[in-house]
């Protein structure tokens, strides 16, 4: 999937491993925030206040097979504290997390860093549907009508099991306080979403203390989110980072190539094929001669 990024996204990816972090003592913030809640920007804002990494679900396509098998340990309910612990130390300047498959597991997160403070990033319940929808909701969508494309994706994620394996299995997990997985979110309509999105978050409420908790939206800006952490604001604006053009730019991506390697190129080979068969068929024939010339030799050599 990262090969279909555009282009800014993956020099941004590619400037971030290139980038020297501060060495982080274990996550100081989680979010806990669902996909399309101003997540990027959370990220970006938690990256330049802590001048280390915030882990981010584009980081398990730019990731290792670990960046992987750890979320599919996870959901299997696997994952003890101690696992999240060797898991980001090994990420030695990661300083915190958002959006899924992060965010999803953000209780469990918890238990291994009882001091790390939670970020509940936020936005008015009744938009976030359609936002869902007509973004990330859309690979969804594209694998569907395109059976071809997860063959495509995975010739080029050589991982086993793949990324996209991985975000389909933690799709179907029934968050706690909820009463459907994220799929059937999205697929039960703009109602069950809602549901599903304030579910979410009293969930969130309940369960982290109000002490480490912080519920806030990018448009509040820097001043709640450094107040919360306790460091001194930035004299920059507070990122305002949407992903939804990169998004568009990767699902035309993927569409353009899944349908020259599956639909356009075959046909091609085949009109090739007959076209210049007489070609072909005297370069097979060479080949096969070659071929049992040195069968025959083999076997005379070795009853010698």
């Amino acid at each position: 999937m990262f090969h279909f990024f555009d282009t800014d996204h993956r020099q941004a990816l590619s400037k971030d491993k290139q980038t020297s972090y501060n060495q982080s003592e274990g996550i100081k913030v989680i979010g806990a925030g669902l996909p399309r809640t101003g997540t990027l920007s959370l990220k970006t804002a938690l990256t330049q206040l802590y001048s280390g990494k915030c882990y981010h679900g584009v980081d398990v396509f730019a990731g290792d097979q670990e960046d992987v098998d750890v979320w599919m340990k996870a959901a299997r309910r696997e994952m003890k504290p101690e696992d999240w612990r060797e898991y980001f130390g090994k990420k030695s300047t990661y300083v915190a997390g958002v959006d899924f498959p992060f965010s999803l597991f953000y209780k469990d997160i918890m238990a291994a860093y009882p001091d790390a403070k939670v970020v509940l990033s936020t936005r008015e319940s009744s938009t976030w549907f359609h936002s869902v929808y007509n973004s990330v909701y859309q690979i969804d969508i594209l694998m569907k009508d395109y059976p071809t494309v997860p063959l495509l994706l995975g010739m080029l994620d050589r991982r086993k099991p793949a990324a996209m394996e991985m975000f389909k299995i933690i799709g179907e997990i029934i968050p706690s306080g909820g009463e459907v997985c994220f799929r059937e979110a999205m697929e039960g309509g703009p109602n069950v979403a809602e549901k599903f999105f304030t579910d979410w978050e009293a969930e969130v409420r309940r369960s982290v203390p109000s002490d480490r908790l912080l519920v806030a939206s990018a448009k509040e800006g820097w001043a709640p989110l450094c107040k919360f952490v306790g460091l001194p604001a930035p004299e920059n604006d507070y990122p305002r980072v949407n992903d939804r053009a990169s998004i568009k730019m990767l699902l035309w991506n993927l569409w353009i190539i899944n349908g020259l390697v599956f639909y356009v190129l075959p046909p091609s080979i085949a009109v090739a094929g007959y076209v210049y068969r007489s070609e072909i068929a005297l370069v097979v024939q060479t080949l096969g001669q070659t071929v049992l010339a040195w069968t025959d030799l083999s076997m005379d050599q070795l009853f010698k």
